[in-house]
């Protein structure tokens, strides 16, 4: 059996190549400097690209505080002729002060846009079929 040195192939400084090595034609030193110039630009570009993506993100998940939080109330809030007689209410959300409210209205169905903090109708939409 043949044992071979693992030594004898290392390419690490120091090791049996280092003697051997003669110095680049300066063609090849300017190319590999060239080379060398490239990975830096683009490895640099990555890491600014990296961290801008990374500061987007948390930027969109960090500004989530901007809209008014709805204040807490002991009584209870009435808003007369919000919904007209007869409609069922279909769903809501609330965004904010501003509440939606859909509603069903005889087979016509609208949404109800509610502002919780002056407690009047701000907008009033009607879907219409195509």
């Amino acid at each position: 059996m043949v044992r071979v040195s693992s030594q004898a192939y290392s390419n690490a400084p120091g090791g049996p190549d280092d003697e051997n090595d003669a110095p680049l034609d300066p063609a090849v030193e300017r190319i590999r400097q060239r080379l060398k110039r490239l990975i830096l630009v683009s490895s640099a570009t990555l890491l600014i690209g990296l961290v801008a993506v990374l500061a987007a993100v948390i930027y969109r998940v960090g500004h989530g505080g901007d809209k008014p939080a709805l204040q807490p109330m002991a009584a209870e809030m009435v808003i007369p002729g919000a919904i007209p007689a007869g409609a069922r209410v279909i769903s809501s959300a609330l965004d904010g002060t501003l509440l939606a409210v859909t509603v069903d209205m005889g087979g016509s169905t609208r949404i109800l846009v509610v502002d919780l903090t002056s407690g009047k109708i701000v907008r009033r939409i009607a879907l219409g079929q195509q």
